[in-house]
């Protein structure tokens, strides 16, 4: 990516087959940009505070640390070897503890990117889920979400952009200008709300044409009506029939309790997507 801005690269690396989706992007998205890529090993556990495992029998805790231990220890050597292969320069291994989603706020938000992976719908625990909505709220930073079936080629050179002309679509943008200037074909994609008129919609895409253009950015606009209020469904058909390996757009432009409950863009994308998401909000 030439003189990107993307310098640190954070990858969230676990025990699951998904996390070599997740570092196979973040590998070559490092390797374009001469990032530093970080590996932050995260994984559900149970936490055993010293006042909790004095009540448990001795071998039962050695093991159970034992055993982690070496979860960990496979799952650094698989990182570090997937990056000496590629030959990346700068790599580093962090395994913080106590709680996961607490680590991944303050390790995300000392990163240009935090590549995380979709949650598995075989993986009965919530924790992807937790994993992205924690981070994409507390980190400040952009979320590159990779599906958990993996990519069929590397996101970056048809991208498609979701905008609402709304804070989150702006900062997503922006996020992914280092992106957006090496792609080869950019598309933008406007839904228009029912506060909106079709005047309102063509001056704010008119305006992020023209921003696009600043920057070196020739980007297709097109508007289009969701059946029934179905944007991410749309959204994701879209790409798909465009060939899109990547999306941008804003997470949660609606309160979250709102989506959760009435159903919204973004749990639909985070639940139905096909190809890599970059997500700021």
């Amino acid at each position: 990516m030439g003189e990107s801005s993307l310098k640190t690269i954070l990858v969230h690396i676990d025990d699951s087959d998904q996390s070599a989706h997740r570092l196979k992007v973040a590998i070559q998205w490092a390797l374009d940009a001469s990032a530093h890529l970080i590996g932050l090993y995260l994984v559900p556990g149970p936490e055993l505070p010293p006042s909790v495992a004095a009540l448990l029998p001795a071998d039962f805790v050695d093991t159970l640390q034992r055993d982690m231990g070496a979860a960990q220890h496979a799952a650094e050597q698989r990182f570090r070897s997937s990056a000496s292969s590629a030959g990346l320069a700068r790599v580093e291994w962090r395994a913080p503890a106590g709680p996961p989603a607490a680590a991944a706020v303050e390790h995300g938000r000392c990163a240009d990117l935090f590549v995380l992976g979709q949650r598995n719908p075989d993986d009965a625990t919530p924790f992807a889920d937790e994993l992205i909505l924690t981070a994409l709220l507390s980190t400040g930073r952009p979320l590159l979400i990779v599906p958990h079936i993996g990519i069929r080629a590397m996101p970056g050179q048809k991208v498609l952009i979701a905008w609402d002309d709304r804070r989150e679509a702006a900062r997503a943008v922006a996020d992914a200008l280092p992106m957006l200037v090496r792609a080869k074909e950019v598309s933008v994609i406007t839904y228009a709300s029912d506060e909106e008129t079709s005047a309102d919609v063509a001056r704010s895409t008119t305006r992020l044409r023209s921003w696009l253009q600043d920057h070196g950015i020739a980007a297709r606009v097109n508007g289009y009506e969701a059946a029934g209020g179905a944007v991410g469904e749309s959204l994701l058909s879209l790409a798909a029939d465009r060939g899109c390996d990547l999306i941008v757009m804003g997470g949660y432009g609606h309160p979250r309790l709102r989506e959760v409950v009435l159903g919204g863009v973004t749990q639909t994308i985070l639940a139905s997507m096909t190809v890599p998401v970059l997500m700021s909000h």
